[in-house]
């Protein structure tokens, strides 16, 4: 079964990677020393010129706004580190999972199959899927004929030219076209395991079985 990966966790994933705000408290005007500074403008105000009761009125809306802010942020830190935490959570469910990722290579899997999708950004009059072993001689090639534009998916049984079962190794593919003699490469996704997932300051990332870690928003679907 194959789904897209959630538009929730691209979401959050998003969001935690905004969620830490740096803010220095020394370089802040907090709501407590706003209100000593404007007591002491008061009480050392020139009692021949006093101040004003619009100055003095708009001294209290800078107060009001200054503590609504703060109140703002400190709710918001709630929320984002809660989401955090709930993010956390719900990304352990993706350990085990099989994800597409853009990557070239990748080990067969349990069943001897491998398949992908191969990211065409113009239309294809004759797409070629070329498979590579470990030692990096072509073991298979796909003729995928003509293509529109789009994500074009496509399945490898895991036997050689001659119909002969690969072993369990990893291999590489490379999908591309030619035009009027001019070799043109595409983008190749395949699958891989997540084995792990970290919650980092740049966000959701997953570990993968291939040794690699990528961002959960750049894995292109759970399956």
């Amino acid at each position: 079964m194959q789904i897209d990966i959630p538009s929730d966790i691209r979401a959050l994933n998003s969001l935690s990677q905004s969620a830490a705000p740096t803010r220095d408290p020394e370089e802040e005007l907090g709501r407590t020393a706003f209100l000593e500074l404007m007591i002491a403008q008061v009480s050392n105000q020139d009692p021949l010129e006093p101040a004003k009761n619009e100055a003095f009125i708009a001294q209290l809306a800078q107060f009001s706004s200054v503590e609504g802010i703060q109140n703002l942020n400190e709710s918001m830190d709630t929320l984002v580190a809660s989401l955090r935490s709930g993010m956390a959570m719900g990304a352990a469910g993706l350990v085990g999972r099989n994800v597409l990722i853009q990557t070239s290579q990748t080990a067969l899997n349990t069943s001897g199959g491998l398949g992908g999708t191969i990211e065409v950004d113009s239309a294809s009059p004759n797409l070629v899927v070329d498979i590579f072993n470990s030692q990096g001689q072509v073991v298979k090639r796909l003729e995928m004929g003509a293509v529109e534009r789009g994500e074009v998916r496509f399945n490898w049984d895991g036997l050689s030219e001659a119909g002969e079962q690969l072993p369990q190794d990893y291999y590489r593919v490379q999908a591309y076209t030619a035009i009027d003699g001019t070799r043109r490469d595409f983008a190749v996704n395949l699958p891989d395991q997540i084995t792990s997932v970290s919650l980092t300051d740049q966000g959701l990332v997953a570990n993968l079985a291939g040794g690699s870690s990528v961002p959960a928003i750049q894995i292109k679907e759970i399956q």
